[in-house]
């Protein structure tokens, strides 16, 4: 029993029973570490798998609204260039009007003048210039609408696109 009661013996069995627990220690952290850095990974590994998904899903979204809106500005292309066309049409029509006489000296009308007094205003007795300048401005009005009508299709297109993900607009 005295043998248990040396110094050495004691420290002996002190440092095995430290090298036991530290080893089982270091081997069980160890263990731990590894199982800890697998789910790590795998956890990892199924976040950059959503995240790629969800990035294929935006292309493909983006790409649809691209299409979409290519083919209004088309529509809406074409709508220009016949109301273009049309306005180009009747600005020459009116090239045959008279024009608007400069013999006056006063702005005021000459009411000595005898003429027949208009039942009704259709524009047949309208100058060149001011039919040409009516023309221009009802060109510029439909070409206005044309571009209005566009930009809320292809709001409503955006709109009702969200609306289909089921996801709220972002907000301004």
């Amino acid at each position: 029993m005295t043998a248990f009661l040396n110094p050495w013996v004691i420290l002996s069995l002190v440092l095995a029973l430290a090298g036991a627990f530290g080893g089982g220690y270091y081997k069980g952290n160890s263990a731990g570490q590894a199982e800890v850095q697998q789910k790590w990974d795998k956890e990892k590994t199924e976040q950059y798998e959503e995240y790629a998904a969800a990035q294929e899903t935006a292309r493909a979204r983006e790409q649809n609204l691209q299409i979409q809106a290519d083919r209004l500005r088309e529509d809406k292309d074409r709508e220009i260039r016949n109301l273009n066309a049309r306005a180009t049409a009747l600005s020459n029509s009116l090239r045959d009007r008279p024009t608007r006489p400069t013999t006056e000296a006063s702005a005021v009308p000459n009411t000595a003048e005898a003429r027949p007094a208009a039942a009704g205003c259709t524009g047949k007795e309208l100058y060149r210039a001011d039919g040409e300048f009516l023309a221009r401005e009802a060109a510029r009005a439909d070409e206005a609408r044309v571009l209005l009508k566009q930009c809320r299709e292809q709001y409503d297109t955006v709109m009702k696109q969200f609306m289909d993900w089921g996801t709220t607009p972002p907000k301004n």
